[in-house]
């Protein structure tokens, strides 16, 4: 990987200060330090970092799940949380956003040292040329996979999932991986074809057979995808329910 850029948002100035030499150390570029949700999404509006190192409880508007949760409706950052806190409560939020790694305080500068490098370590594993090789066409791409390209037609796209700073996608026949954003990658699709149920879903909207109110969720054959409460007056729409 090229130089590794980690942005660190926390309120509290020991442990930005611990953060910040222990980047140093290991040679990562440090971004910017931000204390507060406004001007952590005023800077994620312009750039894009490669890691994430965030507090639970940061001041301004969201703490860090729910800021974690806004990240990831727009760009795949991987995001290490920090927290001081031991509940099940607050284990359960942030897990819901899949953070690649948990740090609670206190914690040792040898702790620090080995999240940080195991997450980058695996973060270059996974970093792969898929999406250099990903020929888009207007119903359809191509995509490596291992010494040739298949070819993907949309229509056989069932849905896309999230997983960190990549998207699952679930067609007919198999599943493939693929580094892009969740909305990028319906971008890329044709939102009227593809639409977001779900913080991390977006569905086929050709090959939706039922939708449940009650159970909150979406058929697609013998697929199932959750539907939030947030994009569901949305989705329906799209299905021209409304």
């Amino acid at each position: 990987m090229s130089t590794v850029q980690v942005l660190i948002i926390e309120d509290e100035a020991l442990y930005a200060g611990k953060i910040e030499m222990q980047l140093d150390k290991l040679g990562y570029q440090h971004l910017a330090t931000l204390d507060n949700s406004k001007a952590a999404l005023d800077l994620l509006a312009e750039k894009q970092p490669d890691l994430i190192i965030m507090d639970i409880n940061i001041k301004g508007e969201y703490d860090g799940i729910e800021l974690a949760d806004i990240i990831q409706q727009k760009q795949a950052i991987p995001i290490i949380f920090i927290t001081s806190q031991h509940d099940d409560l607050t284990f359960r939020r942030a897990n819901r956003t899949n953070p690649i790694g948990f740090l609670t305080k206190p914690f040792t500068e040898i702790q620090l040292r080995r999240s940080i490098e195991l997450t980058i370590s695996q973060l270059a594993k996974n970093t792969t040329t898929e999406d250099k090789e990903t020929i888009f066409s207007e119903d359809h791409f191509f995509i490596k996979s291992g010494q040739q390209l298949d070819k993907i037609v949309f229509d056989d796209i069932v849905y896309l999932e999230a997983n960190g700073r990549y998207i699952n996608i679930i067609t007919k026949q198999r599943k493939y991986l693929l580094r892009r954003s969740l909305q990028e990658m319906i971008g890329l699709l044709g939102s009227k074809q593809f639409a977001q149920t779900h913080r991390s879903y977006a569905g086929n909207l050709k090959l939706v057979t039922n939708v449940d109110l009650l159970d909150y969720t979406i058929h697609l054959g013998e697929h199932r995808i959750p539907l939030s409460k947030r994009n569901k007056e949305d989705f329906l729409k799209r299905l021209e329910v409304i």
